[in-house]
């Protein structure tokens, strides 16, 4: 799978740019804020329908003077076979478009896959170092690009838990026996859904962990120890989907009154807990800066592996800064192991020492400028 060309039309300073690319590394290079990072958002959005970078609501991404942003990517999968993806948002209508290939419109969730991606940024600190939701997010995220039935009852549990916190705000403002009925009848129905998605989740970590524990070891050359740990929220032992359906719906009713007090669901996957563990200590806790940025290179590097195991194209890496704090040596072995995964790499930097010792790993560089 390779990007063979983008075309990006007023998304943040890209007001009409074209690019075309090369198979292996591509290494965009300059100064700081001419657009190195844009590039790759554009590559995000038309993979996984949004920007990477965590504060990025489609309207910030629209450049100030102009009504839309418009991109145009042309791909090839490992089969072989052409693609086009076409993605737009209009700032007035606040409504997203996308089209594929012959002009095909299609829903966010159906592109989702299509360009199988794993990013990399400063913005992915908080995966280790920063609370829960950036580790059910980054779970979320990579377990949607390789299982389509995941992706859709994570839509189908997003939806099930606005309904019943739509219920719970109502039955605060004023309790009502047909209220609370309800409340029973539709928490029954979406424990089931949660059942799903834990289960899903535990699947998903335990062919994960190896793939993680193998690549720091190849990051790091060290010898700490490495782990994941999944605290699906409310329960302790995972079963079967019955029995965790049944041990959420008896909890549940245990603190009813303090979810409708509070008008807000207190039980679910929206609260699980992935703890990332180095030496037997909570990394987040006990993790030095240093092992903070190697476990997170590490975790891309098993995403990367994980997402080959389960799509018939090997997926694109979007590197992006990540080198600006990293030692040299670290720097090297990154790249090194890049070049050996017939992945298609972007890596965007302000530094030229990669352009100067590496020029045999890198297939293309590309300098943008003001």
């Amino acid at each position: 799978m390779y990007i063979n060309s983008l075309l990006i039309n007023n998304l943040r300073n890209q007001i009409d740019s074209y690019y075309e690319f090369e198979q292996g590394i591509n290494y965009i290079y300059g100064e700081n804020g001419v657009g190195k990072t844009t590039i790759l958002e554009a590559i995000s959005i038309c993979s996984i329908t949004r920007s990477f970078t965590n504060a990025s609501s489609d309207i910030m991404l629209v450049n100030k003077d102009a009504l839309e942003y418009s991109i145009i990517t042309n791909y090839i999968n490992d089969l072989n076979l052409s693609g086009k993806i076409n993605v737009s948002y209009n700032r007035k209508k606040k409504q997203k478009s996308i089209f594929i290939n012959y002009g095909e419109k299609v829903l966010p969730k159906d592109i989702i896959g299509e360009i199988p991606t794993v990013v990399l940024s400063p913005e992915h600190k908080n995966i280790t170092n920063g609370s829960p939701e950036y580790r059910r997010q980054f779970l979320n995220t990579v377990l949607s690009q390789a299982n389509k039935l995941y992706m859709l009852k994570l839509y189908e549990f997003r939806r099930s838990l606005k309904n019943r916190n739509i219920i719970l705000q109502k039955l605060n403002e004023k309790e009502d026996k047909d209220f609370i009925d309800i409340l029973n009848n539709w928490s029954y129905l979406h424990f089931d859904i949660c059942a799903d998605i834990i289960l899903k989740r535990q699947a998903f970590l335990n062919e994960f962990i190896p793939y993680f524990i193998e690549a720091y070891q190849e990051v790091s050359d060290s010898k700490e120890i490495v782990n994941i740990v999944y605290q699906p929220n409310g329960i302790t032992q995972i079963d079967n989907k019955d029995d965790i359906k049944e041990t959420m719906f008896q909890k549940y009713l245990k603190m009813q009154k303090t979810e409708i007090q509070r008008g807000t669901s207190l039980l679910g996957p929206q609260k699980d807990e992935i703890k990332i563990f180095i030496n037997d200590g909570i990394a987040k806790e006990y993790a030095s800066q240093g092992q903070h940025k190697t476990l997170l290179i590490a975790l891309k590097f098993a995403e990367f592996k994980y997402l080959i195991n389960h799509k018939n194209n090997v997926p694109i890496i979007l590197f992006d800064d990540i080198f600006s704090e990293l030692d040299r040596d670290r720097v090297l072995r990154v790249i090194n192991l890049l070049s050996k995964s017939n992945a298609q790499i972007f890596i965007t930097s302000t530094d030229t020492y990669c352009i100067e010792n590496n020029r045999d790993l890198i297939n293309k560089f590309i300098e943008i400028k003001k």
